[in-house]
């Protein structure tokens, strides 16, 4: 989230999000809010409460970040912004999610839903389908689960969102290869293969490698196999790490 004339702490703050030093950010995005509150002006103050949350998000302090969201959402209602509303509604599902609370989640998305559609937003419904489709996995509905996978990958498509549709496939290729149809697994995983390649991210590619290379295994395809994990080496190194 960007907002104009920045206070030179959110800037910090910007600087160490893409150094991906969280604990940095969260103590300037801090600073930023100590340093607007008193003027209270929400869009001054939803930008930072954003990054804040996903700072918080990302350091595993969920109930701090749910508060930030809970925060921006009763900002954007004052504002009337449907859009970021139902944005907002996606986040706070997505963390009741991660919390195990799923009724509440379905209710978070459910609302999110109404308010996306109302305007329109094909990519943040791609978003939330894709979410909600893991919701229904982890709830053992895989049907359910696989329909909105495939609702959210076609949205992507529409949308143009290359992130969203190399999520997508991997979440849906993973539930075939659970459901037992590995025919279905290698089409989506070479999907979200392709699209990873596309974004330049190797650690999205060898993900779909690690499934891919499990299928073919357990077709007794070593030559295939072995092609996955020389590939995934390759994509190591270029990452500095090293795989098994």
């Amino acid at each position: 989230m960007e907002s104009k004339d920045e206070s030179p702490a959110y800037l910090q703050g910007m600087i160490f999000v893409h150094r991906q030093d969280f604990e940095g950010a969260r103590r300037c995005f801090e600073q930023a809010l100590r340093d607007e509150r008193p003027a209270g002006a929400p869009r001054r103050l939803i930008p930072i409460l954003g990054n804040l949350g996903n700072v918080c998000a990302a350091l595993g302090e969920k109930e701090q970040a749910r508060s930030c969201y809970r925060e921006i959402l009763a900002l954007q209602r004052q504002e009337e912004d449907l859009q970021t509303v139902g944005q907002t509604l996606v986040n706070l599902g997505n963390l009741s999610r991660e919390l195990g609370e799923r009724e509440r989640a379905r209710a978070y998305y459910l609302e999110a839903e109404e308010q996306l559609e109302r305007v329109g937003d094909g990519c943040s419904l791609g978003v939330l389908y894709s979410n909600l489709g893991l919701l229904e996995e982890e709830a053992g509905d895989d049907a359910a689960a696989v329909h909105l996978f495939k609702k959210a990958i076609e949205l992507h498509k529409q949308a143009g969102h290359e992130a969203g549709l190399a999520a997508t496939w991997g979440q849906l290729g993973r539930t075939y290869l659970r459901l037992g149809d590995d025919q279905k697994a290698e089409t989506c995983l070479n999907f979200s293969y392709t699209h990873y390649g596309q974004l330049g991210n190797p650690a999205g590619q060898i993900e779909a490698l690690r499934h891919l290379g499990r299928i073919y295994e357990a077709r007794r395809d070593p030559e295939l196999a072995s092609h996955c994990l020389s590939r995934m080496k390759e994509l190591d190194v270029r990452m500095g790490r090293h795989v098994e």
